[in-house]
């Protein structure tokens, strides 16, 4: 049992953790596989409730999370233990139980995956890509409370009211202060997790609500990749355990990839499909000769047809010409 404690808040508010959910036969089920495991559940349920509105069949799905999801966490692992500089070992390596899992390295390897079994099968990925992106917001919502009750995934010192610490947090903020690191181990630090929990749990939000006005395929995908990408950027510079790539937190990077690049994707998207949309309007009022160049042409021949129906004056010292009486 961990004693976490708020010192700011509240004169001193302590929640008391277990790593271990339960015990089956001899083994201890963490909270971290489990609350992830949750999350994955709620959102694999709410897609495939919303499955046929995207014009994906549920057996898609199911086919598509039985081969991108061991994929996920095999990537997902993989990048963090490439990036995290340890000498690891096999065991260390395949003891996922523990935590070490990379969110990048689990959306490269889930959405590589997808994309290789939709193009297989000629499914759109891209209405897949808008079905399934606010439910992994979400997921990764409900995910980051792992982290809390494996008291990771913090942040450096900080006096704010929901500054937390813990006897997990001082060993580690001491360990890093011996190797150099501005840290107080004895002050508390930044719940970074609860940041990332609550941008994407507002990520969610804006993308179910912008999925009710989609205006085409990829808008939803690309929305949340851009919006993931900016909170995390900005949220891992807070955060001491980063993974580096020399003097660059590489999380950090990717999220500022992914915004700029999937920004400039619906930007270039957007104003296409208002191009194509003007110039079909524009046919459609050529047809029908309710657009302004044929309102305008209609007006010229109006006044032609009136001039030439006026009759024609005598010209200077010209006399009249007779009328019949």
């Amino acid at each position: 049992m961990t004693e976490v404690s708020f010192p700011n808040l509240f004169g001193g508010f302590v929640i008391r953790v277990s790593r271990v959910a339960f015990t089956v036969f001899g083994v201890d089920i963490y909270w971290y596989g489990l609350i992830i495991g949750i999350g994955f559940a709620l959102a694999v349920f709410l897609a495939m409730r919303n499955a046929n509105r995207h014009g994906i069949k549920e057996d898609d799905v199911i086919n598509i999370l039985l081969i991108a999801v061991p994929i996920a966490i095999i990537f997902a692992r993989l990048f963090y233990v490439v990036f995290y500089t340890k000498n690891w070992t096999f065991s260390e390596i395949i003891n996922i139980r523990d935590g070490g899992l990379a969110i990048y390295g689990a959306i490269i390897g889930g959405m590589g995956a997808a994309a290789v079994y939709t193009w297989i099968k000629k499914i759109n990925f891209l209405a897949l890509g808008d079905l399934a992106g606010p439910y992994f917001a979400l997921a990764q919502a409900i995910g980051r409370w792992g982290n809390f009750v494996n008291q990771e995934a913090f942040g450096y010192n900080t006096n704010l009211p929901w500054g937390m610490t813990s006897q997990p947090i001082q060993n580690e903020l001491s360990l890093l202060a011996s190797r150099g690191v501005d840290v107080n181990p004895y002050l508390p630090v930044h719940p970074t997790f609860l940041y990332e929990s609550l941008w994407n749990i507002l990520v969610f939000t804006v993308l179910v609500i912008m999925a009710r006005r989609k205006k085409f395929n990829g808008q939803i995908f690309c929305l949340y990749m851009a919006l993931y990408g900016f909170g995390r950027m900005f949220i891992e510079g807070l955060r001491t355990d980063s993974l580096w790539l020399g003097n660059i937190r590489i999380n950090q990077l990717i999220g500022l990839i992914f915004f700029l690049v999937f920004t400039a994707i619906l930007l270039l998207i957007y104003f296409k499909e208002r191009k194509a949309k003007k110039s079909e309007k524009e046919e459609m009022e050529m047809s029908t000769g309710r657009s302004e160049y044929a309102s305008i042409l209609k007006d010229n021949i109006k006044m032609t047809e009136e001039e030439d129906a006026k009759p024609s004056e005598p010209e200077d010292g010209e006399p009249p010409e007779d009328k019949e009486v």
